[in-house]
């Protein structure tokens, strides 16, 4: 994935609840059926890349039928005010910005992310 792709997906996930370690994003149709999307998650499933870990990511969950993920974290690593900002910046810039200091704060190759 492209961070330009992934800021465009942005559109169709909402945040539908955030307690400081617990992000829960309902997607739209048009993410769930994007076969970019698709792919990504046929081989990584709903965490970081097959074979990465991201410190600071304790689970996910995927609810098929309500469309919804809850990503379960530690908010001594991954603060949540950047999570909650990843996703509703308004700009590129701002994205980028919050998306590098997360990979930061959890020791994570953004890079591997991206391709």
């Amino acid at each position: 994935m492209d961070l330009e792709l992934m800021l465009g997906l942005r559109d169709h996930i909402n945040i539908e609840k955030h307690t400081p370690g617990s992000l829960k994003l309902k997607f739209g149709m048009e993410l769930i059926v994007n076969p970019k999307v698709v792919k990504y998650v046929k081989v990584n499933g709903f965490g970081p890349p097959k074979g990465e870990e991201m410190p600071g990511m304790t689970g996910t969950r995927f609810n098929p039928l309500t469309r919804c993920m809850t990503i379960s974290y530690d908010e001594e690593i991954l603060k949540p005010e950047l999570l909650q900002k990843l996703f509703t910046c308004e700009c590129e810039d701002e994205f980028q910005h919050a998306a590098q200091e997360l990979a930061d704060a959890a020791h994570f190759d953004l890079a591997t992310f991206l391709h």
